[in-house]
């Protein structure tokens, strides 16, 4: 493997960190530990756009270095699927305002798909929040929503360096992008049944008849 090669897959790894750290912060709070909880608190959802706008940084600082896993992408249509479309929606305006004011890419492109993923994304929670909480959902929307951004590129903006991509990076690029999205919600999954067969063990357990 090319040192370029090397760098890049370094790259990949410290944005997969980040999506775990991500998921395990999520996991912490409490509205998001509950699967019957379909609403979310003013307070969880706040928390949950602080995660996501932090998330939504560590693009920023390597956007410039590889494109194989775009995690603003990742970070919008997990924010809607996760915490609703208020919050989609709010994620998807600053990493379009990050793409196109730091990064100087087109509005047109980043601003449709992104607004498209936070929105569909929030609106699945609202109206199916159990669909909305399946890896296999998150891996379809972003897929989705790569392909939009893609082709929204290659429309209106042909001579830009991501519309320059082989098409093989860019179908490999979007299926990073969709894993990553199901990798945390199969975290938050994952967390939200453990806790569930804690608090039914519990709960067994204080129901047990005591013998003498």
């Amino acid at each position: 493997m090319t040192d370029s090669g090397v760098f890049a897959m370094d790259i990949i790894c410290n944005e997969v960190s980040a999506l775990l750290t991500a998921a395990f912060v999520l996991a912490l709070v409490p509205g998001f530990r509950q699967r019957e909880r379909s609403l979310l608190s003013l307070r969880d959802r706040g928390t949950a756009l602080l995660v996501f706008l932090v998330l939504g940084l560590v693009e920023e600082a390597t956007v410039s270095h590889a494109d194989w896993l775009n995690e603003r992408i990742v970070t919008v249509c997990a924010a809607g699927l996760v915490a609703g479309p208020w919050v989609g929606l709010a994620v998807s305006v600053f990493v379009t305002w990050l793409a196109v004011g730091y990064d100087g890419l087109p509005l047109g492109p980043v601003g449709i798909s992104m607004l498209c993923g936070g929105l569909a994304g929030g609106f699945l929670h609202r109206w199916r929040p159990k669909q909305a909480q399946r890896p296999l959902t998150g891996f379809g929307l972003t897929l989705a929503v790569s392909l939009l951004r893609s082709g929204l590129f290659l429309l209106y903006a042909p001579s830009s360096q991501v519309a320059l991509n082989s098409l093989e990076k860019i179908g490999m690029a979007t299926v990073l992008q969709g894993l990553g999205t199901a990798l945390l919600l199969a975290i938050v999954e994952q967390v939200r049944e453990r806790d569930e067969q804690t608090r039914a063990a519990a709960a067994a357990e204080m129901n047990a008849p005591k013998h003498a």
